[in-house]
């Protein structure tokens, strides 16, 4: 769930004051190479050997997934049996919710990236107001992990904390089980945003720690065991600062043969690229990313608005790379944009849009 309603946005608004409205986005250079060995394919959005997968680039027009009485962000991508399955928070208007608005993770489907089923929101789970920032990686033994978290509302007033559920085709899920809790396991901690990566160095969990108006702070724990049930070990938090602040809304991907991470910033909203230079089997490695490099996605009038972003509206917000190369020599950037952020109790009627690179520098968005 990234993002803030513009009430919580002060640190943003401190930020530009001192800075200026013309932030330096850019913070260091592009990625390298690993010197250690190549990541798994636990994080491919393309199952290989569930059918040739179609995107009809031609046909598509920013925003190509929205909805008129939903607004959904969060996104993660699969190609598997023969579809594309889109996972997402779905954001509605509740006024038993907190701030007047309900947060479920919903998915849909589509055979081309152009045409879409409407969404399918997850049951209730109980014990939640709410849940939301799905993020979906492969099992070693078949089948997928989806993590996630909860609305804060927990039992006893209790802070967001994060569940995972698995699934064998992203239609059929289990019933949902928590999540490395021993790790901050007060009410009052929150994790959200958490990532998983089948790692040479066990399973490792990406996650934000901290509340708005608070330190937050980006750490990485670790199953030795591979288990999702652990033990959990923290293995400490990234030396990474964008835009004077850390990063959310986590995504773990291999580009060749280094992992690299993309991630928002929790400062004005805006995608950036990360990677790992050193050794992925060593555990301290996953504490160690090259400097961000902004992915510069070409604004539209869906996306963009008076102000700044995060503030005024979102712009590329939620971002989740999918490398397709192999299908037509391009990658694909999935991302959240309104112009807006008054509806939705100030989170905005966001939709989901794409852009696509052969190079991950520049980025072009569908003519229609």
């Amino acid at each position: 769930m990234t993002g803030r309603p513009h009430r919580l946005r002060a640190e943003v608004l401190a930020l530009a004051a001192v800075l200026g409205t013309a932030l330096p986005l850019v913070s260091g250079s592009a990625p390298t190479s690993a010197t250690g060995a190549p990541p798994g394919a636990d994080h491919a959005c393309i199952v290989a050997g569930s059918g040739h997968p179609v995107i009809d680039w031609p046909a598509l027009a920013n925003p190509i997934y929205s909805w008129p009485t939903a607004a959904v962000k969060d996104e993660a991508l699969v190609w598997t049996a023969g579809r594309w399955h889109l996972l997402f928070s779905y954001l509605r208007t509740d006024p038993t919710g907190p701030g007047g608005v309900r947060w479920d993770v919903a998915t849909a489907t589509s055979p081309d990236l152009a045409r879409w089923s409407a969404p399918h929101p997850w049951p209730a789970q109980a014990g939640t107001l709410g849940v939301a920032s799905p993020d979906v990686v492969r099992r070693p033994s078949g089948g997928f992990v989806v993590t996630y978290q909860s609305d804060p509302g927990e039992p006893g007033g209790g802070q967001d904390k994060l569940y995972y559920r698995t699934t064998p085709d992203l239609v059929r899920f289990s019933a949902p089980r928590p999540l490395a809790h021993s790790l901050h396991p007060a009410a009052g901690d929150r994790m959200i945003d958490g990532a998983l990566a089948v790692s040479p160095s066990g399973l490792m969990l990406g996650y934000k720690v901290g509340v708005a108006g608070d330190t937050q702070a980006f750490e990485i724990a670790r199953s030795a065991s591979g288990s999702l049930d652990g033990p959990w070990t923290v293995i400490g938090r990234p030396a990474i600062t964008v835009n004077g602040g850390t990063v959310e809304n986590y995504e773990f991907v291999g580009l060749g043969d280094h992992w690299a991470l993309v991630a928002t910033s929790n400062n004005l909203d805006q995608p950036f690229l990360f990677s790992m230079p050193g050794d992925p089997s060593r555990a301290g490695s996953w504490l160690r990313w090259s400097p961000g490099r902004l992915l510069e996605v070409p604004a539209g009038s869906w996306d963009s608005g008076p102000g700044i972003s995060s503030v005024g509206f979102e712009h590329a917000n939620s971002a989740y790379l999918c490398d397709a190369r192999a299908v037509d020599g391009h990658y694909y950037l999935l991302y959240a944009g309104s112009p807006e952020l008054t509806a939705f109790g100030g989170w905005g009627h966001a939709a989901i849009g794409v852009a696509r690179s052969t190079d991950l520098v520049h980025w072009s968005v569908p003519a229609g």
